[in-house]
């Protein structure tokens, strides 16, 4: 059996680099050991621009839904491009110049194999690719990342059953009014929790289907050792945080009342040994680290999962240039500089994530106090603030800057390359037809059939524009670019005017505009959204050509031909 690129492991981070792949028409296998989904999960929390990643991919509406891993899965499954094998247990590697060769037991136990030009290992921390082929034979080791951090904590994950009226009568709760719904709102409330009550950090929320009624619940044990009982400690944890006083509808003193322990399955109570550690080598000749694989974080930043969903965008249209450009196939030195530029931006990446996560771990981890109180009062006066301008405080805000400052990075800093575009509901025409569409800026540049696009920032209303995208076409055609990278195909522009006109169609290329205000009825606008920051984030008008990457990083940006014929150059150096 042959493909293109063999996926050891079939989480999110391996699905997500199965389905960035099939975006790009490369083929992949994703081999995951286990046959089902887990029902127990570690990784409960998906944050920051990997929503954005996952939405770009396909998830649409279903990525503000519960259990996307699911969806995930049903995407693949519909993939011309990408395969999930499931019950496929990775026994061996064989390396070639040219490829690799993985042998594994197939859902059978039957030997098998399977011949690829490139292997990536999304299989966890304690992996088949990284601990038995790639520490052996390159060296390949996890090593303290920017701030060192070994803990131990108990880890639960919670099943819970309502209590009614019919089966818990004695409850004070029904005198008080509520109902069995409101009951679980009280004490299991929504979203993600990180606090410090009098005793032990802790990290808790809900996950999985709201019908499920599943909590996480995890706490720091710094005193643990293997003689102690993790069932009981954790239930002499939790005890208190599900007590509530309670005050009677009608009146009277009020009551204290614990959530009845028996409406409380433990699906899973044992201690874990959390640290921070990145890989020394995101790769090694044709085998490649994504995800938990190639880092790992404590529980108090939620920010593993995310992290391996950007790994794998990052390197998906990498993947897509080497297999793709056929002058790349001969040269290793091309191949490695282009997977070593991957590997600097995500370890920048990752440096970013782990600041966020001893940020969030400093408020998590210290006592209660004033001084603590007053911080937290300043730091959400500060973000309300920054946010009404569609901007982010501090390390919340990296994900905005993408790569700005990363050494060796895939883009060109001298030609403005190296941030993250701003997405914003656009107004889109395509050539072929007569009337427009509103979504979102990722999904008109997505459509574009090539590795990267040309966002040509010009007014549809300008008499100029015309010749100079004539001109445009000379210089494309003469950049000695492959195609499948950079084309004529791969132009999208961008009207900046304020226009409330509706696009229509006619126009050699799709033509996009910010969508006004009452075109976005009935579209989900998050709070703070700001229709500038695209234009924003491109300096307002002093952009005219922008060669934007799949994961929407900027490689180059210039103000007329004469610097975007510049920019091609440097991407022909790099990537062609």
């Amino acid at each position: 059996m042959n493909t293109d690129v063999v996926i050891v492991g079939g989480g999110p981070s391996g699905l997500t680099l199965g389905l960035a792949l099939a975006r790009h028409q490369v083929k992949s296998i994703i081999l995951e050991k286990e046959h089902d989904i887990t029902h127990d999960p570690r990784g409960v929390v998906l944050t920051g621009d990997a929503l954005r990643s996952l939405w770009t991919l396909g998830l649409g509406k279903h990525v503000s839904s519960i259990g996307q891993e699911y969806f995930l899965r049903q995407l693949v499954a519909s993939s011309e491009h990408c395969t999930l094998q499931s019950s496929c247990e990775v026994i061996g590697r064989d390396e070639h110049a040219n490829g690799v060769t993985v042998h594994y037991l197939d859902s059978e136990k039957t030997p098998s194999q399977i011949h690829a030009a490139w292997l990536v290992g999304a299989d966890g921390k304690r992996g088949i690719v990284r601990k038995h082929f790639l520490e052996p034979s390159a060296g390949v080791r996890q090593e303290p990342g920017i701030f060192e951090y070994e803990g131990i904590w108990i880890a639960a994950n919670l099943k819970i059953t309502l209590p009614t009226p019919q089966s818990h009568p004695d409850l004070a709760l029904w005198a008080a009014g509520l109902d069995p719904e409101s009951v679980y709102d009280l004490f299991w409330p929504a979203n993600w929790h990180f606090c410090r009550p009098p005793g032990k950090p802790i990290a808790c929320g809900r996950f999985g289907p709201h019908s499920e009624r599943l909590w996480r619940h995890e706490f720091a044990v710094p005193e643990w050792n293997d003689s102690m009982d993790a069932s009981a400690i954790f239930w002499e944890n939790l005890i208190p945080l599900i007590t509530r006083k309670i005050r009677p509808l009608h009146g009277g003193c009020p009551v204290e009342v614990t959530f009845p322990r028996d409406c409380i399955e433990v699906l899973r109570c044992r201690p874990f040994r959390f640290s921070h550690r990145v890989v020394n080598k995101w790769f090694a000749e044709r085998t490649v680290l994504i995800g938990d694989a190639a880092h790992v974080f404590p529980p108090f930043g939620g920010q593993g999962v995310a992290c391996g969903v950007q790994d794998a965008v990052g390197l998906a249209w990498r993947l897509a240039v080497l297999t793709k450009v056929g002058s790349l196939s001969h040269s290793q030195a091309r191949q490695h500089g282009l997977l070593q530029s991957w590997a600097s931006e995500r370890r920048l990446g990752t440096d970013n994530s782990a600041r966020l996560t001893r940020q969030n771990g400093e408020l998590c981890n210290k006592e209660s106090s004033w001084s603590l109180s007053v911080q937290l009062a300043c730091v959400n006066i500060v973000q309300g603030f920054l946010g009404a301008l569609g901007m982010r405080l501090g390390p919340f805000g990296k994900d905005s800057q993408g790569y700005h400052g990363c050494v060796g990075g895939g883009f060109t800093a001298e030609h403005g390359g190296g941030f993250k575009l701003g997405q914003v509901y656009v107004q889109t025409s395509l050539p072929d037809s007569s009337t427009s569409k509103v979504e979102l800026s990722d999904q008109a540049l997505r459509r574009i059939p090539t590795i990267l696009t040309l966002l040509v920032v010009a007014s549809t209303q300008c008499s100029k524009t015309e010749q100079e995208l004539v001109a445009l076409l000379q210089v494309l055609r003469q950049s000695g670019i492959d195609p499948s990278v950079l084309s004529e195909m791969s132009i999208l522009q961008f009207d900046p005017s304020d226009s409330s006109d509706h696009l229509s169609g006619g126009s050699r290329w799709p033509v996009s505009r910010v969508a006004s205000a009452d075109l976005l009825t009935g579209y989900p606008v998050r709070p703070g959204y700001s229709s500038s920051q695209f234009m924003r984030r491109l300096g307002d008008s002093r952009a005219r050509y922008v060669i934007v990457r799949p994961d929407n990083i900027v490689f180059a940006m210039s103000r007329d031909l004469g610097g975007l014929k510049s920019s091609l150059d440097a991407l022909a150096r790099s990537l062609c």
